[in-house]
């Protein structure tokens, strides 16, 4: 009786050291709007790649990308997902922002944003679009950048386009009412206006890009790297392990991002959707800054691999 009194203290004691030597897995924050690139994040949460990394992620939703990078400069979330162009955009004013993993990369073989026109428009090429009323979401982003490139590689005068901002969901409503000549939109609201048979499709609004570009990425303050660095590097390594399955098994992971998002699933299964890059290349970086500096976006151009943690690349 005694031995086997001896044997199971042994056993709890010889748990309790090893549970004692196992740390907590560290919380990280992250701030993000709901969107198809977040399959990555979300599978990783599911799986429990992040949990065997040492990680707990919580993610938050933001409303605007503004909303996100004011938490992250607060302090009050730890990483953040955004656009590429809001994030050079912010780095060229001097916010200390860092890239820290890709996200979503366009591809031309699948399109999930365009430039589209009420179905009757008359307008057939983006040379019509000079000198018309084109809505975008916000002056200066990528589908902005993009199209006044394809204009003026084309041999047009992009300078002479009336640009609106209107939120991506009342695009469709201003072309049918007239209001813009035509509008760049993204899911998912592109599949459900195409569907819809009152717009069509003009022209995939990155085509004015020599390459495939980095659409959107995560990304942090230069202090929260310098003091959290394995803890960066272990999300990035998490976030593109799980870019390479999510790519690989599309149908899989959408209930992942319906769920989140509050869609129908049968709803998501009809979108565009995104392909995740599963390394930093400056090159699908470079060109979206030069643009960004050639209309004035930003006052300087600069290196995408200073904008990338460790340079990589």
């Amino acid at each position: 009786m005694m031995k086997r009194l001896l044997l199971i203290l042994l056993i709890a004691a010889s748990a309790g050291t090893a549970a004692a030597q196992t740390p907590a897995p560290v919380t990280v924050r992250v701030i993000s709007a709901v969107s198809d690139d977040l399959r990555p994040l979300l599978y990783a949460q599911e799986s429990g790649l992040f949990r065997r990394a040492g990680l707990n992620v919580v993610l938050e939703k933001s409303n605007s990308g503004a909303t996100a990078a004011q938490a992250i400069v607060g302090g009050a979330v730890d990483i953040g997902k955004s656009s590429l162009s809001s994030l050079i955009a912010a780095y060229a004013r001097g916010l200390p922002f860092v890239l820290i993993a890709p996200s979503a990369i366009h591809r031309a073989v699948a399109p999930n944003s365009a430039i589209i026109v009420a179905a009757n428009s008359p307008i057939r090429s983006p040379l019509d679009l000079q000198g018309k009323v084109v809505a975008c979401t916000a002056i200066g982003d990528i589908g902005y950048l993009g199209l006044r490139a394809l204009i003026d590689d084309r041999g047009g005068d992009s300078s002479t386009i009336r640009w609106v901002e209107i939120p991506t969901s009342a695009i469709a409503a201003a072309l049918e009412q007239g209001r813009v000549d035509a509008g760049i939109t993204t899911e998912p609201y592109m599949t459900k206006d195409l569907k819809s048979g009152k717009v069509r499709m003009l022209v995939d609004m990155l085509t004015g890009y020599p390459r495939p570009i980095l659409e959107s990425a995560y990304y942090a303050t230069r202090d929260y790297v310098a003091k959290n660095r394995d803890v960066v590097d272990r999300f990035a390594k998490v976030v593109e392990q799980a870019a390479a399955y999510t790519n690989a098994h599309e149908t899989q992971t959408l209930p992942l991002y319906a769920s989140f998002a509050g869609m129908d699933l049968d709803v998501v299964k009809q979108m565009h959707h995104t392909y995740s890059a599963t390394s930093f290349d400056p090159r699908e970086i470079q060109p979206v800054i030069d643009l960004a500096a050639k209309y004035k976006i930003i006052p300087r151009g600069f290196s995408a691999s200073e904008f990338i943690v460790g340079g990589k690349g």
